[in-house]
């Protein structure tokens, strides 16, 4: 009999369970599904999921999460909610790609801003194929600033504050959280400049 109550574990010990207690396997999955079943609403809110979209990116992202931490790929050298944030964020962002790429692939070999002053009627459409387009090739480029820069600005993103960040990520203050932001921005905006760039 266990005596500890199943709902008060820390990540340790439901990580140790999930590799070492093939008994209670399905009560140790139930409970990683249920604390972070708020990253659902994260999906609605910050990646405009619908909200199947988003139950089943975060499905996913469970069954990821599990499969990691039992072949011991969760070094634990993160909270165990920074690893699940991280596998759902890139789950959210892979389902965005896969849902835009046909779409903005119609688009990409024009330069839609030009229609905008033949067509002033559709302006409004238009505007929103260009942004749309933007984020495609913003997603893109953030892939290539490092692993520190994209959790730091998926992060803030998300709406975490600084204070949240500088845990989150163990930064040594909200001063370099700060200063880190800007550089990885300054990064990321002059890689997606440069690719603008004719």
């Amino acid at each position: 009999m266990i005596s500890f109550s199943f709902k008060k574990l820390s990540d340790q010990d439901l990580v140790i369970g999930l590799q070492n207690n093939p008994s209670q396997n399905r009560r140790y999955e139930n409970i990683l599904y249920e604390r972070y079943i708020y990253l659902v609403d994260v999906g609605v809110k910050k990646h405009r999921l619908t909200q199947d979209e988003a139950i089943s990116v975060y499905s996913d992202t469970v069954l990821a999460a599990i499969k990691q931490i039992k072949e011991q790929r969760f070094e634990q050298r993160s909270e165990l909610k920074t690893f699940i944030f991280q596998i759902f964020s890139n789950k959210c962002v892979d389902h965005f790609r896969k849902t835009t790429t046909n779409k903005a692939s119609v688009h990409q070999a024009v330069d839609l801003s030009d229609f905008s002053a033949i067509i002033p009627d559709n302006q409004t459409i238009l505007q929103k194929l260009i942004q749309q387009s933007e984020i495609q090739l913003i997603y893109q480029k953030l892939a290539l600033i490092g692993q520190k820069c994209q959790d730091l600005l998926k992060l803030w993103n998300e709406g975490f504050t600084d204070d949240e960040i500088m845990d989150t990520l163990d930064y040594n203050s909200t001063d370099v959280v700060k200063s880190s932001r800007q550089r990885c921005l300054s990064k990321l905006k002059d890689l997606v400049h440069n690719s603008t760039q004719v």
